[in-house]
């Protein structure tokens, strides 16, 4: 078997390799133990991530086909079977999963309390969500993104702040009901199909659209019924309006590493599911549910950067932050353009690098200072300020995110919003300049948060910001460089999601 043909599978199955290690590590303390638990998880997350830019490195870029296809039969007598494959609308995300774990065991790299238990996590983390993104199988792929959410109720309960029960309750209990309605939703498609099938290649041409079934004697059409569910049991997972009350709570309580795995990595792999369902299993549904994603993705623009521009806390300024940027995804892949879908499916890269960078930042003040919160309240004097003349490489690297986040030149978020701009305006002027005018709010945002934060006179926690150490800035310059990139070189990229982007749109034409 030679190892070009299980690429994906390697990818996948790794990471595992690193749980099953932590697992039966021997139960002693001293350093030698931890040091060898820390490397264990490090080089199994590294070796999963190598396959996967392995993979994406030897793509072709001319083709919409999946690549590196593998499929056995896995529940025969229910069509169940692993079917795994990769093409463009996956590949970015695959990108950025094996970018991001690596560094958040990097980021966990001192933690002494129960670091075991939090690294396979995060390795469970890793290769489900890989596992999710080349799934060619429903059920497959809802085995993965189902088993993704348990990691975050341990990680969040265990590790998080002093709400850290209430929070990873409320977590738990959403990916559930969220979970519950996918399910629901392949029940139905999986007896709609005739043949009952899992297979999305065959499921795209069961004409689903064409498809009725009975409840309560009623009768009903499968295809807008199962892509209700669809989109409301990812929308329960991604935090989309008004979904989105239990992702602020997890966003304040729990760690920033864990918040980065949801946040820039998670709820991306959300979107692309509801992307590849939408397009190829319903695209009339799609084409007549376009209005109402747009509103969402409008609310979600709104509500969030209204909601951003109040907040003290790093922390909750970036989750609703996140909520916004999410609604802006939303109007570039329900624009039905290639421009348009092609610069979401971009920014969802640039948007989790990003965040990740912005994250991880978020808890290295948090670590030095204790507290995470930059805008002092009425008759209060500044707690931070005139951090950039301590301590200028962070400056510098934070400065970095905020302006890729705001999509300034130069870094990875100009070129996916400049594509949703262009391929969204066209079809949906109205909501897209509401859109844009709702954004400037994110510049006065963040630039706020910078300034209160590193510019001016020292405040009194000021002097506990020290600069970024080698650890720090092993895993966060890596980021900026990968912004960076995206920025000034994204031909290679674009031109590997363009031809997938092309094709599924000719199914909604």
């Amino acid at each position: 078997m030679a190892v070009n043909n299980h690429l994906i599978s390697l990818m996948v199955l790794l990471p595992l390799i690193g749980v099953i290690f932590q697992a039966f590590l021997p139960k002693r303390t001293g350093v030698s133990s931890e040091s060898l638990s820390r490397w264990a998880a490090l080089v199994t997350s590294l070796a999963g991530s190598i396959f996967g830019f392995i993979l994406i490195a030897t793509m072709s870029r001319q083709t919409p086909e999946l690549q590196a296809v593998e499929s056995f039969s896995w529940v025969g007598a229910y069509a169940i079977s692993y079917e795994v494959g990769i093409d463009g609308l996956s590949a970015l995300l695959v990108l950025l999963v094996a970018i991001v774990f690596p560094i958040l065991i990097a980021a966990e790299w001192n933690q002494k309390n129960g670091s075991r238990g939090m690294y396979a996590l995060f390795l469970i983390l890793q290769s489900t969500l890989a596992g999710a993104l080349c799934a060619q199988d429903l059920f497959l792929q809802f085995f993965f993104w189902a088993v993704s959410a348990l990691p975050f109720y341990f990680l969040v309960g265990i590790w998080g702040g002093e709400q850290r029960e209430n929070s990873a309750s409320r977590l738990i209990s959403v990916s559930s009901i969220g979970n519950a309605f996918v399910l629901a939703a392949l029940i139905l498609i999986y007896y709609a199909a005739d043949p009952h099938t899992f297979s999305l290649r065959e499921l795209a041409n069961s004409r689903l659209a064409e498809k009725n079934f009975e409840i309560f004697e009623h009768r009903l059409s499968v295809a807008p019924v199962a892509f209700g569910l669809l989109a409301a049991g990812l929308g329960l997972r991604t935090a989309v309006w008004p979904f989105h009350g239990w992702f602020t709570g997890v966003a304040k309580e729990a760690p920033a590493s864990v918040f980065v795995a949801l946040c820039g990595a998670t709820i991306p792999v959300g979107v692309y599911i509801f992307i590849r369902l939408a397009y190829s299993l319903f695209p009339e549904t799609l084409v007549a549910s376009v209005g109402w994603i747009i509103a969402v993705g409008v609310l979600n623009v709104a509500v969030g950067m209204v909601s951003a521009v109040a907040q003290r806390d790093l922390r909750l300024l970036l989750a609703f932050f996140c909520i916004s940027e999410m609604g802006f995804i939303l109007i570039g892949l329900a624009s039905l353009n290639p421009a348009g879908m092609v610069g979401a499916v971009y920014q969802q890269l640039s948007l989790g690098l990003g965040l990740a960078g912005f994250g991880l930042f978020s808890g290295i003040i948090t670590e030095r200072a204790g507290h995470s919160v930059f805008l002092p309240e009425d008759g209060e004097t500044s707690k931070f300020g005139g951090v950039a003349m301590r301590a200028p490489l962070i400056a510098v690297i934070a400065g970095a995110f905020t302006v890729s986040l705001l999509g300034f030149p130069g870094f990875g978020g100009f070129v996916g919003k400049t594509l949703v701009y262009l391929g969204s305006y066209p079809g949906y002027p109205v909501p897209l300049v509401i859109a844009i005018v709702t954004m400037l709010l994110a510049t006065y945002c963040l630039f706020t948060m910078y300034r209160q934060m590193f510019l001016g006179h020292a405040g009194a926690e000021s002097e506990k910001v020290l600069d970024l150490g080698i650890r720090e800035r092993s895993y966060l310059l890596p980021l900026v460089l990968a912004l960076l990139i995206c920025g000034i070189y994204p031909k290679p990229l674009l031109e590997l999601v363009r031809p997938t982007v092309l094709t599924l749109l000719s199914l909604v034409k």
